[in-house]
């Protein structure tokens, strides 16, 4: 994830969608809030949220553009730290010790090891059945 991909000029449909799951997301907060915690203050709150910003968007979605590219731009950071964490632990989490495990079993599965007295690495393909095996490729 670069800098480069946040999008500073979203389409109309994207801001739409936008505007539509501002008014699911908050709109159900202040449900939630309302109904369950009986937060009544915290749901106003929420439900004015709701529904100023997503039927403005849904109508007039330009309008939205800066909270669009503001939320973005906010949501950049956790987004670059979650992929980083990802991959550092995919790669050392997973990669790491099966490549350990192989090395240690004596896996060599590209045959890169060297063998001394070996003229050559090349190894043999064998020739096609004919013609008709090219259309039988698995």
């Amino acid at each position: 994830m670069r800098w480069s991909d946040i999008p500073f000029d979203p389409s109309r449909a994207t801001l739409r969608q936008f505007a539509g799951l501002w008014l699911v997301f908050f709109g159900g907060l202040a449900l939630w809030q309302g109904l369950v915690r009986g937060q009544t203050g915290l749901a106003a709150i929420f439900a004015v949220l709701a529904l100023t910003i997503g039927p403005l968007g849904l109508i007039r979605p330009g309008w939205i553009r800066p909270i669009y590219v503001g939320w973005m731009v906010l949501a950049f950071p956790i987004g670059w730290t979650v992929s980083q964490v990802m991959l550092v632990l995919m790669f050392y989490g997973l990669f790491t010790p099966i490549g350990l495990v192989f090395r240690l079993l004596g896996r060599d599965a590209l045959h890169r090891a060297r063998r001394p007295g070996v003229e050559s690495y090349w190894i043999p393909k064998p020739a096609p059945a004919g013609p008709r095996s090219y259309f039988r490729q698995f």
